[in-house]
């Protein structure tokens, strides 16, 4: 992002430059609890810059971000136009997952992974498994994780992945 966004917010400017905020007079970063008003009210111009990306990395940049920075619905939403243009995008689809798992929604978290169940990408499955334990299917859940666990073991992966085994 070339120029950042700029918010002023109870007597204080910030800046957005397109990976966090920060004060524009010092520079320092403000509370989580701020950063989410500045999200909130710098949401339209951020979703305006977001659709005017169409590089694909791009795009899975921003939605990380946007998801570590707790922006759910942005991050759904740039995840899901990668799925719409790259169906078979992979880690994209892991994240739209993920992330529906988030909103409460793991019915289509596990319609979206069933269909790379075949796959050997941990993240997916482990999102899988997570789904399946969200909607009380624990068994099912387990050996989905104890798959993921020996492929990772099989592919000589030190220690598993610990995705799947925080699912535990």
């Amino acid at each position: 992002m070339s120029t950042p966004i700029t918010v002023s917010f109870e007597g204080n400017e910030y800046a957005w430059n397109g990976k966090k905020w920060f004060d524009r007079k010092t520079f320092l970063e403000p509370p989580t609890a701020i950063a989410s008003k500045l999200h909130t009210l710098s949401a339209s111009r951020i979703s305006a810059l977001d659709d005017a990306i169409t590089d694909v990395d791009e795009l899975l940049r921003r939605a990380r971000q946007a998801q570590e920075h707790g922006q759910i619905q942005r991050a759904l939403k740039l995840a899901r136009l990668i799925h719409a243009q790259r169906p078979k995008h992979i880690e994209a689809v892991a994240m739209v997952c993920s992330i529906l798992r988030t909103v409460k929604q793991p019915e289509k978290a596990l319609s979206l992974a069933d269909k790379f169940r075949c796959s050997k990408y941990s993240p997916i499955l482990t999102s899988r498994a997570s789904a399946l334990c969200d909607l009380n299917r624990w068994e099912e859940g387990l050996k989905q994780i104890r798959e993921v666990i020996a492929s990772d073991m099989k592919s000589k992966k030190r220690g598993g992945n610990p995705a799947a085994l925080s699912s535990l």
